[in-house]
C-alpha cells in the first residue's frame, strides 16, 4: 500500500507481502534514524544530568560548609555570651568596691568636717562666752565699785599704780 503496493488480483496474498516489506522498510528507516539522532540527544541529556548532579553535589557541599560556619558561630557566639557575661560580673564586683571605698572615703571626710564644724563651734562659744562674762563683769564692777571704792583705797591704787609703773621704767 506503501511502496509496493501492487494489485494482485488473487486478494490477501499480495497484500501481506506489501504490508510486510512496508514495515520492515518502516522499521529499518526508524533504527536508522534512532541510531543517527538519539545517541546525540541521550548524550545531551547525560550531560545535563551530570551537571545537574555536579552542581547538586557542589551545592551539598556548599550547604555543609555553611551549616557548619553557622554551627561554628553559634557556638562562638555561646562562648561570647559566657565571656561577656563574666566580664560584667567582674565589671560590677569591682564597681561596688570602687562604690563601698568611695562611700567609706566619703563618710570619713563627713564626719572629720562635722568634727571640725562642731570642734569650730564650741571655740566660738567659748569665745562668746568669755566675751559676755567680761561684759557682765565689766557691768558688775562699774555696778558695785562707785560704792565700793573709798578714799582710801582709791589712794592705795594709786600708789600701787605707781609703784608698778616705776618698776617697769627701772627695768628698762
Amino acid at each position: 500500500m506503501l511502496f509496493f503496493a501492487a494489485e494482485n488480483p488473487g486478494g490477501l496474498p499480495g497484500l501481506f507481502e506489501n504490508n510486510l516489506l512496508n514495515w520492515a522498510l518502516l522499521v529499518v528507516l526508524l533504527v536508522i534514524l534512532w541510531n543517527r539522532i538519539m545517541p546525540a540527544v541521550f548524550a545531551s541529556r547525560k550531560d545535563k544530568i551530570d551537571s545537574a548532579l555536579k552542581d547538586a553535589t557542589a551545592s551539598r557541599a556548599e550547604g555543609q560548609a555553611f551549616l557548619l560556619a553557622q554551627q561554628e558561630r553559634v557556638s562562638n557566639a555561646s562562648r561570647e555570651a559566657e565571656q561577656i557575661l563574666v566580664e560584667a560580673k567582674s565589671v560590677a564586683q569591682q564597681m561596688k568596691e570602687q562604690i563601698t571605698q568611695q562611700t567609706r572615703h566619703d563618710g570619713e571626710d563627713i564626719s572629720r568636717k562635722t568634727k571640725q564644724q562642731i570642734e569650730t563651734e564650741i571655740q566660738m562659744a567659748k569665745a562668746e562666752l568669755r566675751s559676755q562674762a567680761a561684759v557682765v563683769a565689766m557691768r558688775l564692777a562699774e555696778a558695785a565699785l562707785p560704792g565700793a571704792i573709798t578714799s582710801s583705797t582709791r589712794d592705795k591704787l594709786q600708789a600701787d599704780f605707781v609703784k608698778q609703773l616705776d618698776s617697769i621704767e627701772g627695768k628698762r
